[in-house]
Parts: C-alpha cells; sequence; structure tokens
C-alpha cells in the first residue's frame, strides 16, 4: 500500500484512543504527508504535535468525539494544513525515543 496515496485522499486521521498507548508511526506518518490529526489524550504523539497542527481531546469521550468531529470546518482543515507544513517538526524515531526517556525516567543519554 502506498502511504502517501492513501494520505492523500485523507482530510483528517483520527486516533481516538480509550487507552493509553506508546508512541505510534501513523500520527508521523500523517503529519509528514501534511494531514491534520484529532487525538485523544491518550495517544502518545499528542506530545509531539506542534499547536495548531491538529486536535487533542483530553479525557475523551463518544460525546466528545462527535462534537469535536461535527464542528470542524473545510478552513481548519486548511489551516491546521498550513500550520504543520510551516511549524510541525517530524521527529525521527531514535529523537522520539530520547524524549520519551527523558519525560518519563528522567534519563539523559547525553551523560547528564
Amino acid at each position: 500500500m502506498d502511504l502517501e496515496a492513501v494520505f492523500a485522499e485523507t482530510d483528517l486521521l483520527v486516533v481516538p484512543s480509550i487507552c493509553p498507548e506508546t508512541f505510534g508511526y501513523v500520527v508521523l506518518e500523517a503529519l509528514s504527508c501534511g494531514v491534520p490529526v484529532l487525538l485523544s489524550g491518550n495517544v502518545g504523539a499528542r506530545d509531539i504535535l506542534a499547536q495548531g497542527a491538529g486536535i487533542v481531546i483530553e479525557d475523551i469521550t463518544a460525546v466528545k468525539l462527535y462534537d469535536a468531529l461535527r464542528g470542524i470546518t473545510r478552513r481548519q482543515l486548511r489551516e491546521m494544513e498550513r500550520v504543520i507544513l510551516k511549524r510541525q517538526e517530524i521527529p525521527m524515531m531514535d529523537r522520539v525515543a530520547v524524549r520519551i526517556e527523558e519525560k518519563c525516567y528522567g534519563w539523559d543519554r547525553r551523560g547528564g
């Protein structure tokens, strides 16, 4: 499957996880193709999302998800795409691992 072709036809990636999850590739893949994301607060990738590049719903419920999806306009999607192209950093996975270790465990690979 050609991910670029799939994401070229995608307006918004929705990852509404109800349980905490680790950092997955799908959010990075969407962002690297300029696709906005809607994530629950349980998705590990929320930590790298640039302000305005998507939507994070904390304490997600079906009603909150429905309301968020119902309220999104084409104009908002285009603005999120613009933010992704202008400000979204797409980190390499080794950098993501370091950030997770530093945040969760207080580890510093640089020897500090």
